[in-house]
């Protein structure tokens, strides 16, 4: 059985600043999370995914049966922190591994980096372009809007011209920063949108006098990166650790 973490102070900052993230973005939209044994379960509108519909902060393994409940019959995923030592556990309960992620770190070092495009504060239209890069839901756009005027949340934009085209913010969790909601318009890759924007989330950070930065994207698939895996390796983040993402049974 995993060891009981009394609080997110424990737990290392990868796991703890990313759930004090999601945690937060859920209250912005009034969507339904669960939250037992420090963990939280979240369950957004839509057909689960393995991004949105899932555990994390999972240490306390009898914490298990009342967040699997939360999900009332439909699929969804435990993202484990492999410190947590319920590998095992959550085998012997029938779940299966699926895609897992990769965390990343680094300080907060300046970032240069170069593109055509504009890089400044984002606006109401946060939430319509990153429902349009991923094509998600169009009741995702009213929920992730809030994102830039939200207490806590730094957002950012590329803008071609007036318009923006690509998104990214950060969420600061005490002297930690997580990086996440990296997302552009398919007319718009290839631009470096992404890394002018992890740079200035970077100069963000270090303007907070943050100490640490944190994210994750998927690990490579057939030893080849993906273009979310390079921008960040790209911006000086280092590999943690790989976080296994365990599908639920049935």
């Amino acid at each position: 059985m995993g060891v009981y973490r009394a609080s997110l102070a424990s737990v290392r900052a990868g796991e703890r600043a990313e759930l004090e993230a999601v945690r937060d973005l859920f209250a912005a939209g009034g969507m339904p999370m669960l939250e037992a044994g420090g963990a939280g379960a979240i369950r957004p509108p839509g057909p689960p995914t393995r991004e949105l519909t899932r555990i994390l902060g999972l240490y306390d393994a009898s914490a298990l049966d009342a967040l699997g409940a939360f999900f009332e019959g439909e699929p969804y995923w435990v993202s484990l922190d492999p410190e947590a030592g319920m590998d095992d556990e959550l085998e012997a309960r029938g779940f299966e591994a699926d895609y897992p992620w990769h965390k990343f770190e680094r300080g907060v070092e300046p970032l240069e980096t170069r593109t055509d495009l504009r890089i400044g504060a984002a606006d109401e239209r946060f939430g319509a372009v990153f429902v349009a890069a991923y094509g998600v839901d169009s009741d995702t756009a009213s929920w992730l809007a809030s994102v830039h005027r939200r207490e806590g949340w730094h957002a950012f934009a590329a803008y071609d011209g007036q318009e923006p085209v690509a998104t990214g913010a950060l969420f600061v969790a005490g002297d930690v920063g997580w990086v996440g909601l990296g997302a552009t318009l398919p007319t718009a890759r290839g631009r470096g949108a992404q890394t002018a924007i992890l740079a200035a989330r970077i100069d963000r950070a270090r303007e907070l006098e943050l100490t640490e930065l944190v994210t994750e994207t998927g690990t490579p698939r057939d030893g080849r990166p993906g273009p979310s895996y390079r921008n960040i390796l790209r911006a000086g983040f280092e590999p943690s650790y790989v976080r296994p993402n365990y599908r639920a049974p049935g």
